[in-house]
């Protein structure tokens, strides 16, 4: 069980030393924590990247027996085919909820490239690239909210790329305490690789056996 610190930013109760005029014109930062419209790239952890626990302090990475995972990704993958992923956090006790998602080559001359293309299935997802063209999926404000406490889903499209060397996913999730502020969140990574594939011979854009949802399921 996670303690829950209150947050005086989010009580609304600012405390400035000094003259009032000097604390009126205070400017009050958000606190690293509310990040609820999506966290800043580059945050999964992979090739060097920190993780969500650079701002959301607490106990230390995969705590208390949670989990993230990244669920639909092929043993190996097919040039040009489109796959429908689930990121799915698993954690007791979640008030809010975000992740990061990012998918580039393991290997070879384009190691650390972007590997395909991620594409949102939902309000609760958007894609952001960062200041390197590096795309990154990750949770809305409509998808920092949880369906129920014990964690939360969100849904991604990954294209494969043409050819290539294997691919490999890096994910950060954070279960949030809801108390507005950085303190006693709780952050889960994963990483994944899949092998490289070649061109396909299906119709470009579906893997065999598989659409593109028209209607993401609640919660994606």
């Amino acid at each position: 069980m996670r303690l829950s610190v209150p947050s005086m930013v989010g009580l609304g109760f600012v405390v400035v030393a000094g003259p009032p005029a000097a604390a009126a014109r205070a400017r009050i930062p958000e606190p690293p924590g509310a990040h609820v419209i999506g966290p800043p790239p580059g945050h999964t952890g992979g090739f060097g990247e920190p993780t969500c626990r650079i701002c959301h302090e607490g106990e230390a990475l995969n705590a208390f027996g949670g989990r993230v995972s990244i669920l639909g990704l092929p043993d190996q993958w097919v040039g040009g085919a489109r796959y429908v992923l689930t990121v799915a956090l698993e954690a007791p006790e979640t008030s809010a909820a975000g992740f990061q998602l990012s998918a580039r080559f393991a290997e070879g001359p384009d190691r650390g490239r972007a590997a395909g293309e991620l594409v949102a299935l939902s309000p609760r997802v958007t894609v952001t690239s960062g200041e390197t063209g590096q795309p990154y999926a990750h949770h809305t404000q409509d998808g920092s909210r949880p369906p129920d406490d014990t964690g939360s889903t969100w849904l991604v499209e990954w294209t494969a790329p043409a050819a290539g060397a294997p691919v490999v996913f890096h994910v950060a999730a954070n279960s949030g305490n809801g108390d507005n502020s950085p303190l006693m969140d709780l952050i889960y990574v994963a990483e994944r690789t899949v092998l490289g594939g070649g061109a396909s011979d299906r119709p470009a854009g579906r893997k065999a056996g598989q659409d593109r949802p028209t209607s993401p399921t609640p919660g994606g």
